[in-house]
């Protein structure tokens, strides 16, 4: 069961300025050199206005319909003297309730891993899980099967699903023999090939590997740029990491990137009910093209964009989130720094977010303010909003992860574990910092979600790996060989991570 969030989420651009994509790695990186427009004065306070208080609150907002979009600043009172950073925080989600009134067509590429070590069971269950996929399919829909090991094969070119093609498209499902090297950017980029550019419809690739990319594209930026590109054509990659040898930080990364999914299967039995939870999401799809637009306030510039890819022209950033199903939430965190002036409110961004709705036909819009306030009071300065907290927690939480997975594959368990257990501790302190308030039980229910993750990782790692060759970089040679727990338990850190920061 997918573990969600938990927590429920810039002037015109520049013609000179050239579109720049943020990919986040670190919670915390330096400041960027990038600023909007110089600082415009707040608007002033009037002596007979009321105490910050007793003001409206338009910190935060809450709209939409097939898509709910909530919008939160992270403090409510900023100082009006100093400069300030504060955290924007966007949550979409998709209304459990509704369903498409007309469903959108379904573009399927399902790429298969043929390598040596897909022989035997693994081959024999992705194979069968791919003809339960097909047999889920609409008439109308497109299908295409591709399998590659040190190049990829197009077993079954796209194909439209209708009563007299069906019987074809299963018996091109056949077994192959496994062998060879991994080429998963060959089998990526034939994939994005048949699935080509179909607006009209939802287009998804499921890709299944179970090792290391021993040829073509090796290294994370290279898989970042595929992901990127498959974005930009209207389609996402759902990842399947099969057994406890593939690379877990390429294929979340082409998942991330995407706007996908991604699973981890320990036992190759476990196929089939993946791919049929699957295409039970996508036959669900209520809302396509998602796409949330963010106009900064002039003089407030964004320093980091959290855990998902931006593109920022000037004080504009526009961040793309694909399709949604019945169960879907995705979120956007950014750190934002905001200029000092006079008291008063000060407006910080304006949110919109557009899709195409199948719910209730044609395009959907929602938009929302996000305005601040300016204190010359220094004890009506606003704290941290519990659920901004959470959520800036849970991408730390997922960054820890993946640090204490290195560590863990560099040989130091020890450290590794000490690494997740002072962030267990840090976590307690913040949880208790938000356990007041309106929204104090929802912040403390992800709060407790990421202790739970948390205390699983720290208990999980046995012996530390043996060295390999990861992703272009070279892990120290003179380490302990790995049993089967200790990877099992980097594989679900990094799907656990993934999810964290969705």
């Amino acid at each position: 069961m997918k573990l969600s969030t938990l927590v429920t989420a810039s002037a015109t651009a520049m013609a000179a300025t050239c579109a720049l994509v943020w990919a986040a790695v670190d919670p915390a990186p330096p400041k960027s050199n990038w600023r909007a427009a110089e600082p415009a004065a707040a608007t002033a306070v009037r002596r007979d206005d009321p105490p910050h208080d007793q003001l409206p609150d338009r910190s935060h907002f809450q709209t939409g319909k097939t898509l709910t979009m909530e919008g939160r600043l992270g403090h409510r009172v900023l100082p009006a003297g100093t400069d300030s950073d504060t955290f924007l925080f966007v949550d979409v989600s998709a209304d459990r309730t509704r369903t498409a009134s007309t469903p959108a067509g379904l573009n399927l590429s399902i790429v298969i891993d043929r390598s040596g070590s897909m022989k035997g069971k693994r081959l024999a269950n992705a194979f069968a899980a791919a003809r339960s996929a097909v047999q889920r399919l609409r008439d109308g829909d497109l299908v295409s099967v591709i399998t590659y090991n040190t190049s990829a094969e197009v077993m079954l070119a796209t194909t439209e699903v209708n009563a007299s093609s069906r019987p074809r498209i299963l018996a091109a499902i056949k077994p192959v023999r496994a062998a060879g090297d991994t080429c998963i950017s060959c089998g990526v980029q034939t994939g994005m090939r048949m699935l080509g550019h179909r607006d009209s419809m939802v287009s998804r690739m499921l890709l299944l590997s179970d090792g290391e990319a021993t040829a073509g594209v090796r290294d994370l930026p290279g898989f970042q740029r595929i992901a990127e590109e498959c974005r930009q054509m209207g389609a996402s990659i759902t990842t399947i990491g099969v057994d406890v040898d593939y690379n877990e930080r390429i294929l979340s990364q082409l998942a991330r990137d995407s706007n996908g999914r991604h699973f981890f299967v320990a036992d190759p039995s476990g196929l089939p009910p993946v791919f049929d939870e699957e295409m039970r999401s996508l036959a669900e799809t209520i809302a396509t093209g998602a796409e949330l637009t963010v106009d900064l306030a002039p003089g407030v510039f964004a320093d980091h964009v959290f855990d998902r890819p931006a593109v920022q022209r000037g004080s504009q950033m526009v961040v793309p989130l694909g399709s949604f199903a019945g169960s879907d939430r995705k979120t956007l965190l950014v750190r934002l720094h905001v200029p000092r002036g006079s008291a008063g409110e000060r407006p910080v961004a304006d949110v919109r977010l557009h899709y195409t709705d199948l719910a209730e036909g044609g395009q959907g819009d929602c938009s929302g303010e996000l305005v601040a306030q300016l204190s010359d009071d220094p004890s009506a300065i606003a704290p941290l909003d519990n659920i901004v907290s959470a959520r800036v927690s849970s991408s730390e939480t997922a960054s820890t992860l993946e640090k204490a997975n290195d560590l863990f594959r560099a040989g130091r368990g020890d450290e590794a574990q000490g690494l997740i257990a002072r962030k267990r501790e840090a976590l307690r302190s913040v949880r208790a910092k938000s356990a007041s308030g309106p929204n104090a039980p929802r912040a403390d229910k992800a709060f407790a979600a990421q202790d739970e993750i948390l205390e699983s990782a720290g208990s999980g790692f046995a012996q530390p790996p043996a060295p390999t060759v990861a992703g272009g970089e070279a892990r120290p040679a003179a380490t302990p060989p790995a049993d089967r727990a200790g990877k099992e338990r980097v594989k679900n850190n990094q799907k656990d991570a993934f999810e964290l920061s969705e």
